[in-house]
């Protein structure tokens, strides 16, 4: 039997973690305070390392054990509480996730993706222009590797404040960068849906269910929009990938091919 992805993945992490617990310094030993400091940074490290990897396997309580762990270490690391701050969200606890996200700011307050990731915050609690500030804030930071993400937060920021041509704008720049951002396609078919011009929504839908990661909501809104053009026989198409991707569904609760109908 093949061991599991995240035990295999975590193997040499902890017997490293379990290598350093056996050589801490001891009072007397003479070693100096920047060994100590750097012992220190590599268990903030390690424990960072496997919170990262049950964040990634939606193990939140775990993750945020680990989290803890490399806090106590004295690293008060601008990492170590962004990550936690994406935990509290996961949760559910969005107070928590500003604490954690301004003491990391205050770390590192040009910090680009945690600037994205307090925009997203503030966005999701009402306060969107506030957000879109931050969110800004980390796309002129030219050196941030992930602006297709910053671009499609700004995107969806702009929606809730009501400014459709703006949200426009952020998401056909996400895909002008990354012409794979299922979410920023998914966004503009929508507005293309609702304006009345299906056959752009289809465009930008096709690349969606082009993609690895298409929901059963993705494929509603593909068959609303080939019911809109009047055609009959990619709507049957789609409706069969959709019954083969997410046969169950109905009777787990989720959505059904009859709320093609409603949007």
């Amino acid at each position: 039997m093949r061991a599991p992805a995240l035990f295999t993945a975590l193997v040499p992490v902890l017997c490293l973690l379990l290598a350093l617990s056996g050589c801490a310094p001891m009072a007397g030993d003479g070693i100096s305070s920047s060994s100590q400091q750097a012992d220190a940074q590599r268990r903030a490290d390690i424990r960072l390392q496997l919170a990262s990897a049950y964040f990634a396997e939606g193990q939140y309580s775990t993750a945020l054990k680990e989290l803890e762990q490399a806090y106590q270490t004295g690293q008060r690391r601008a990492d170590v509480l962004g990550l936690k701050a994406l935990v509290l969200m996961q949760q559910g606890d969005k107070a928590g996730a500003s604490r954690s996200l301004s003491q990391a700011l205050q770390a590192e307050p040009d910090n680009p993706g945690l600037l994205n990731n307090m925009g997203w915050l503030l966005c999701e609690t009402g306060r969107a222009d506030e957000g879109l500030a931050y969110v800004r804030r980390a796309l002129a930071d030219r050196s941030y590797a992930y602006p297709a993400k910053a671009l499609v937060n700004a995107g969806r920021c702009s929606l809730r404040a009501g400014r459709t041509q703006e949200a426009a704008g952020f998401f056909r720049q996400a895909v002008a960068i990354d012409p794979a951002q299922t979410i920023a396609h998914a966004s503009l078919a929508r507005l293309a849906y609702d304006a009345g011009d299906y056959a752009r929504a289809k465009t930008h839908m096709l690349r969606v269910l082009a993609g690895d990661h298409a929901a059963k909501d993705d494929y509603l809104m593909a068959m609303s929009i080939e019911r809109k053009l009047g055609d009959a026989m990619a709507e049957q198409s789609l409706v069969r990938q959709w019954r083969k991707k997410f046969s169950g569904a109905a009777d787990a609760g989720g959505s059904s091919i009859d709320d093609a109908d409603d949007r």
